[in-house]
């Protein structure tokens, strides 16, 4: 076997090394971390396609139903259009790309940017349809996944979580209660019945109570879940609204189900007229009569007597007609009934009529007989705030 020996390091080698790193630290020679390099301009940036074929492709792929890639290629040719038509119609593709993948509020906003741009007129009233619809969709979609949502956690047994999210789907759109047997009402009273919160956090407890209990059809026991809010803490967040409800309740005696209404995104793009033809507002305290005939609308109100013995300031009827000609609507209330419902509508065809009662109040009269009967007591109007609006359909 050969056995190698390693080399002796020596004395010259190491004093040439030393002399080496010296000589190659001085100033001219500059070590490559002090150099400074000016950058090189960067290549101006430029579309890997061109428009034609960019626009062919997006094309091809929209009509193939692959909307999600079309959206791409549509990206990418709006970009580089040449002039303001084509951009309009490419921000109508996008628009419509999107509504098929169910992106509403981005559709909506591509559909509005279309039609501020030079867009030829059918898609124009075809974009501005959709603008008007679209609020519709988005609401339909948020409500439906609500609902979904709400139905998985419930299935999970999950049902603190379950109670926003169906609370809020039905408000959204109601007919989905007719989707649901599944149980979770009558399940949700239960929990929020034995359910023990904070005292910050008990208000809303008893208010989603009381929706339930109103979607359940229990207005009685609704209503006094909403006295207990006002009673217990009538300072919280939510006493406002449950004031609200309560006072409807007691109004109109059946249950309160406020609807949330879509937003109307058309006027951001074309200014609306105002519908309003006709507003009157009068208080009456006393028999009278107020008409006026205007060349669309027309009405009258009368606040009169039946009998010849009524005390000043009293009334016994009081009605309203409403519209012209053949055409026309007329209410008639009696002192001894009231007035039962805050608004009316009558709807013509082309007006639609709203009359509002602002204040009603009536007190208990007694009438002397002249054939020498007690007196008898009545009841009469004393004041009557109306308020008519009349809007072009």
């Amino acid at each position: 076997m050969e056995i190698r020996s390693q080399k002796p390091f020596c004395i010259s080698e190491f004093l040439l090394m030393t002399f080496l790193s010296a000589f190659f630290s001085q100033t001219a020679f500059p070590s490559f971390a002090a150099v400074k390099l000016d950058p090189l301009p960067l290549p101006p940036l430029t579309s890997p396609y061109k428009f034609t074929d960019s626009l062919k492709r997006a094309e091809e792929l929209f009509s193939a139903n692959n909307y999600r890639e079309a959206l791409i290629f549509y990206y990418e040719s709006i970009v580089i259009a040449p002039n303001q038509t084509l951009r309009g119609k490419i921000h109508f593709r996008l628009a419509e790309c999107l509504e098929a993948v169910k992106r509403y509020e981005f559709a909506e906003y591509h559909y509005k940017l279309a039609v501020k741009n030079d867009l030829p007129q059918e898609l124009s009233e075809r974009a501005l349809y959709k603008l008007k619809h679209l609020p519709e969709l988005a609401q339909h979609e948020e409500a439906t996944r609500l609902f979904k949502k709400a139905m998985h956690s419930y299935k999970m047994r999950d049902i603190r979580n379950c109670i926003d999210d169906y609370l809020e789907s039905i408000r959204l759109e109601p007919s989905l209660m007719q989707k649901d047997e599944s149980g979770l009402i009558d399940d949700a009273i239960n929990y929020l019945t034995y359910l023990s919160e904070s005292k910050d956090k008990e208000p809303e407890r008893l208010l989603k109570l009381s929706s339930l209990l109103e979607l359940k059809g229990e207005t009685e026991k609704s209503m006094e879940t909403l006295k207990q809010i006002l009673i217990i803490y009538p300072k919280s967040k939510v006493a406002r609204d449950a004031e609200d409800k309560l006072t409807f309740f007691t109004e109109k005696r059946n249950t309160y189900m406020e609807i949330k209404r879509p937003r109307e995104a058309l006027p951001e793009v074309v200014p609306q007229a105002s519908p309003v033809v006709l507003e009157f507002q009068h208080t009456f305290n006393n028999a009278e009569t107020l008409s006026k005939d205007l060349e669309e609308t027309a009405y009258t109100f009368r606040a009169m007597n039946e009998q010849t013995n009524v005390p000043n300031g009293r009334f016994e009827v009081f009605s309203a007609i409403l519209g012209k000609g053949a055409n026309q609507k007329e209410f008639v209330f009696a002192s001894s009934e009231g007035i039962p419902e805050k608004i009316y509508r009558f709807d013509d065809g082309t007006y639609l009529y709203m009359l509002t009662f602002e204040e009603v109040n009536i007190v208990t009269a007694y009438i002397q007989d002249i054939f020498g009967e007690p007196p008898r007591p009545v009841q009469f109007f004393t004041q009557i705030g109306v308020k008519l609006k009349v809007l072009h359909k």
